[in-house]
C-alpha cells in the first residue's frame, strides 16, 4: 500500500456510512478508496497456509474503523475473543454477479481470514471465515476459489506424528451472500506412501502412463488421454519445507518424449520430460492458484514398478 493510500485510509476514522459509495464528510473514505488497499487478484484464487502466516507490515494494518464502516463489526469476534485483533488486506476478486474481499486477521496466537461477500453495488452481505491457524495445535484451515467461484475450504489435521487426515469441503456462494455445501471430500488418514491419487483407477495402456514418485509424498500420475495425443496427470507434492502443491488437468504430447500443459484459467503452465523410467516436470507459467509461494512444480520424479 502506497503512503498516499494509508494516509487516505487513516482519514476513515471519521466515516459512519455503511454504503459502498457514500461519503460521510469531506474527509471520509469511499468503499472503491478502501478496495483499492487490497491487491486486485483474478479467478482461480489460492491462500495456501504458509502465505497465511506470512507476517504483515504494522503499516499495512486496516483501521478497525473502516473494518466497522465497510465489512462487521462482529467479523471476527467469534474467532478472537479477547478482541486484540489486526485486520490486514490480502485480496480482491471480480465475481460474476458479487465481489469478493479477503481478509486476514492476526493477534499472539491465532491467524485467520475472511472471505467477504459484496453485491455489485458494493453492499457488504456477508462473511465466510475461509482459513485458520494457530500457533498451538493440530490442525489448520485454508482456501481456494476457482474460476467458476466455487469455494474449496481445505481442513487438515494431524493425527499422529507424520499422519494427516484431510477434509475438502465445496461450497457455492449465492448472489445473496449465503452458501450452500455441495460436496465433502475426506482422504481419512494420510499413510506415508499412500498418497491419494483421484485417477489412480483410469486406463494405463500408453508406455509413458504410470506412476512417478519423489519420496513418499509426492508423486507425478500420468494415464492415458482421449487420444494419443492427449494423456491425463496427477501432481501432489510436499516439500521438506512443508511447501505443497497439487494439481490435476489434461496435457499433450508436443514430441515422442515430451508433453505441455496450458491451464485456460491461469497462466499456469507445465512441461513434462520424459525419458527411460523417470519424469521432470518444470513450470512454464505462473502456478501459485496451485502451490505455495516458495515451492514450484518442478523435480525428477522415477516410475514406480
Amino acid at each position: 500500500m502506497n503512503k498516499l493510500l494509508i494516509a487516505a485510509l487513516a482519514l476513515g476514522l471519521f466515516a459512519s456510512c455503511k454504503s459502498g459509495g457514500k461519503k460521510s464528510g469531506p474527509n471520509a473514505v469511499t468503499f472503491k478508496e478502501f478496495r483499492q488497499s487490497f491487491a486486485d487478484s483474478k479467478f482461480p484464487y489460492k491462500l495456501p497456509p504458509d502465505v497465511l502466516s506470512n507476517t504483515s507490515a504494522d503499516t499495512a494494518a486496516i483501521d478497525t474503523a473502516l473494518i466497522s464502516q465497510f465489512l462487521a463489526d462482529t467479523l471476527a469476534k467469534a474467532d478472537f475473543p479477547s478482541g486484540k485483533v489486526s485486520y490486514y488486506p490480502l485480496a480482491s476478486l471480480t465475481g460474476n454477479k458479487i465481489n469478493y474481499l479477503v481478509v486476514k486477521a492476526v493477534d499472539k496466537n491465532t491467524t485467520a481470514a475472511y472471505l467477504c461477500v459484496f453485491d455489485k453495488k458494493d453492499h457488504f452481505l456477508s462473511r465466510i471465515q475461509v482459513a485458520k491457524i494457530g500457533s498451538k495445535g493440530n490442525k489448520k484451515e485454508y482456501f481456494s476459489i476457482d474460476s467458476k467461484e466455487m469455494l474449496k475450504i481445505t481442513t487438515e489435521t494431524e493425527v499422529t506424528p507424520g499422519h494427516t487426515a484431510t477434509t475438502e469441503n465445496f461450497y457455492a456462494v449465492e448472489p445473496n451472500g449465503s452458501t450452500s455445501l455441495i460436496m465433502t471430500n475426506s482422504t481419512g488418514e494420510a499413510i506415508p506412501g499412500q498418497l491419494f491419487n483421484p485417477i489412480d483407477t483410469l486406463p494405463k495402456k500408453n508406455k509413458l502412463s504410470g506412476d512417478y514418485a519423489a519420496g513418499e509424498n509426492s508423486i507425478v500420475s500420468i494415464r492415458d488421454g482421449k487420444d494419443a495425443k492427449s494423456f491425463l496427470f496427477f501432481i501432489s507434492f510436499t516439500k521438506e519445507s512443508g511447501c505443497k502443491g497439487e494439481l490435476s488437468g489434461t496435457g499433450h504430447f508436443t514430441a515422442t518424449n515430451k508433453g505441455e500443459f496450458r491451464d485456460k484459467d491461469s497462466e499456469c503452465g507445465i512441461a513434462f520430460q520424459f525419458s527411460s523410467g523417470r519424469l521432470t516436470i518444470k513450470e512454464i507459467g505462473g502456478c501459485g492458484a496451485y502451490r505455495g509461494v516458495r515451492c514450484l512444480f518442478e523435480g525428477g520424479f522415477t516410475k514406480k514398478k
